[in-house]
């Protein structure tokens, strides 16, 4: 076959899911240096992903504002967004579509679009029967491989190299600005310590107790110094107001953020301290030092990528684990502040030797 004119990759969300298809998607580019490649993605990720280079552009699936007219009982306007993006889809005879989502939604997506090929994942990564609406599938025998080498089968078996290219992102100037106001304005100086003790809806049960990231920040502040920055996003600044007023009076709440502007305030971090989120994954591609605290997620699946990290976890028999009614999570509750602390101090001192 020729080299494509036009692709189109698809990965919808979440947050760190994206982001951990990035290097599938840049090994891609540099296979195809000369192609089109468009990103089919929805949510608030969509904006970081148009400043990208290594893309064309964002076809962005607008399934708030569905579900927002649908909520209105507007279903008119809900069949207006809906035809607009199916003209937008569908604008591109693509030679290539690949689908790194592999769910049922995102395989009839690639079926509506057109194309010549499509290329997903087969039965051991694919999910809710989505293998069976692509033409060729792509696997390995392993289904606990991490998500970025998951995703690299992909760009492989379209004639990419093995090795995730290295991956530099970016935001543009009046975003960086923004940050770098609030850090003058706060006057935030010395070592920045960006602690995230949120989760995504719906995945409360991987959290560690907002009260022991209490009497971390309060550690950090005392033993090391600098600032604690506490990141919050959507519904959460109430609860991150209450972790201010129990971290001790160096630590601030971050200014409001949307993901590129989140990740211009990782960049100026010197460390990341939080759960399993996609923030986690936004610190890793930022190059910020992160402290990740893994409770039942599988790590060897979603584990921070790279080696500038340090992930504590407990080693338990029901570990990992999906159970979202667990009772007693032994995995996150018998991890202590004085484990998390020392990673901090350990990333901390090798930072501090690095540069």
């Amino acid at each position: 076959m020729s080299n494509p004119d036009n692709i189109l990759v698809i990965r919808l969300s979440s947050l760190g899911d994206v982001l951990m298809s990035i290097p599938a998607v840049m090994a891609i580019r540099k296979t195809y240096n000369d192609a089109r490649i468009l990103w089919l993605v929805e949510g608030s990720v969509s904006k970081f992903l148009s400043y990208q280079s290594f893309i064309d552009g964002v076809i962005e699936f607008p399934r708030q504002s569905i579900v927002k007219a649908i909520k209105k009982r507007d279903p008119l306007r809900a069949v207006k967004e809906m035809n607009a993006f199916l003209e937008r889809l569908r604008q591109v005879n693509y030679d290539i579509i690949a689908d790194f989502h592999g769910i049922i939604k995102s395989a009839i997506f690639s079926v509506l679009a057109r194309g010549n090929r499509r290329i997903g994942f087969g039965k051991i990564y694919a999910k809710e029967k989505s293998h069976l609406f692509y033409g060729e599938k792509v696997t390995a025998g392993n289904n606990r491989i991490h998500k970025v080498e998951k995703n690299m089968l992909i760009a492989q078996y379209l004639g990419a190299g093995k090795e995730a290219p290295e991956v530099n992102l970016f935001v543009p100037s009046e975003v960086e600005s923004y940050v770098d106001s609030f850090f003058s304005e706060a006057g935030i100086s010395g070592p920045v310590f960006a602690v995230n003790p949120f989760s995504s809806s719906g995945s409360s049960y991987k959290r560690w107790d907002i009260r022991h990231y209490g009497e971390l920040n309060k550690k950090i502040n005392n033993e090391i110094g600098g600032h604690v920055l506490i990141l919050w996003g959507p519904g959460e600044k109430e609860e991150a107001e209450y972790l201010r007023q129990i971290s001790g009076n160096r630590s601030l709440l971050s200014c409001p953020t949307d993901v590129p502007q989140l990740f211009a305030l990782l960049k100026k971090a010197d460390m990341y301290i939080g759960g399993d989120t996609g923030v986690m994954h936004l610190a890793v591609f930022a190059d910020t030092p992160v402290v990740a605290i893994f409770g039942p997620t599988d790590v060897s699946i979603n584990a921070p990528y790279g080696q500038n990290n340090i992930i504590i976890r407990k080693e338990l028999p029901c570990s990992p684990c999906k159970n979202k009614k667990c009772q007693n999570r032994k995995c996150v509750e018998d991890i202590t502040v004085d484990e998390v602390f020392e990673a901090v101090v350990k990333m901390y001192r090798k930072s501090i030797s690095n540069n």
